[in-house]
């Protein structure tokens, strides 16, 4: 069995800038900063938990308290709920994403999402988008902070449903350089999902094979197929 596993924000939904605007505003009102690096390339662990925790380590000396960083995913999901309902379009799928998923499974392939978003925010960005996932195996920031352990976790979780103790081959889908990166670390293949000069960055940073989304699924399962370890 051939396990595929997705990002979320800018490889299954158009959700990244809405995403890193509601996150921005989450930490400043949360934490009564006046600034916060917007250089997610700048972080060590691009997710959720690892820029949480750099940020309190440079701002504050130290590590966040659970209930800490519970107020700013409080203040983060209050963002996003409010930002879907001022304006919807913000929270679609990337085209073809839920058909795609769905003729992978139809087709045998084992399907798991691996994003570096908190869960409570990645479902409700899910839920509005309309993706058809939520049964998919996942894993979240929480199980982070790194992507190389969310990746792993899903794979792991993906092996435990599919009552799979090795995959025919694994591939991870995603939109953005730490997605290569985790991928080139933990020896998988890649497929990238982007347009312009981002896809152009991603086959710069090693990516083989870049689409910009899934309206043809024979492309996709193609590119499924034949890309490689960046």
């Amino acid at each position: 069995m051939k396990l595929a596993v997705f990002d979320l924000d800018g490889t299954l939904t158009h959700t990244n800038a809405v995403d890193d605007e509601c996150f921005v505003h989450a930490f400043l009102e949360t934490l009564q900063l006046t600034d916060l690096n917007r250089n997610w390339n700048g972080y060590e662990h691009v997710t959720d938990e690892g820029v949480t925790r750099q940020i309190f380590i440079e701002q504050f000396g130290r590590y966040p308290a659970p209930e800490e960083t519970g107020r700013i995913v409080d203040r983060f999901l209050d963002r996003l709920i409010a930002s879907h309902a001022a304006d919807a379009s913000k929270f679609v799928e990337i085209r073809g994403a839920s058909s795609l998923v769905q003729r992978l499974r139809d087709s045998g392939w084992a399907v798991a999402l691996a994003t570096g978003a908190w869960r409570r925010s990645a479902e409700f960005k899910i839920q509005r988008a309309g993706l058809q996932i939520q049964d998919i195996p996942a894993a979240f920031a929480e199980d982070g902070p790194s992507r190389e352990g969310i990746v792993r976790a899903a794979i792991e979780r993906a092996g435990v449903l599919h009552r799979q103790s090795e995959f025919e081959r694994i591939i991870s889908v995603g939109d953005a350089i730490w997605d290569v990166k985790t991928a080139r670390n933990l020896s998988l293949a890649f497929l990238g999902i982007a347009s312009g000069a981002r896809a152009a960055l991603l086959r710069d940073n090693g990516a083989s094979h870049v689409i910009e989304d899934y309206r043809d699924p024979e492309r996709c399962l193609q590119y499924l197929d034949e890309a490689q370890i960046p």
